[in-house]
């Protein structure tokens, strides 16, 4: 049995692609405002911060990948020990815009 509905192909092919295209549009620009926030952090901060972005997913859990890089980072001595729980708090701030 085939049910016909109002819409030909290719509008049919639009209403049901746009709500992802809407979302990739969204992304992105939740990314640029994490991107401007971050120009302003420190060197370590900014470290955490770019090892994170591109970690983030939706639903994802935010302190556990941004404790998980900073450690790395830590214990690679790209990041100050002594410094790496503020720069992480720092670092977080940004990257949470990139989630709403």
């Amino acid at each position: 049995m085939v049910i016909r509905c109002g819409f030909s192909r290719p509008a049919l092919t639009l209403v049901l692609l746009l709500p992802f295209v809407a979302a990739a549009t969204g992304a992105h620009a939740d990314t640029s405002a994490a991107t401007s926030c971050a120009t302003a952090l420190p060197k370590d901060a900014r470290a955490i911060f770019d090892a994170t972005l591109p970690q983030l997913a939706p639903g994802g859990d935010l302190r556990a990948t941004v404790t998980a890089n900073t450690r790395s980072l830590a214990m690679a001595g790209t990041i100050e020990r002594d410094t790496a729980r503020d720069s992480a708090k720092a670092a977080a701030v940004c990257l949470k815009r990139a989630r709403t």
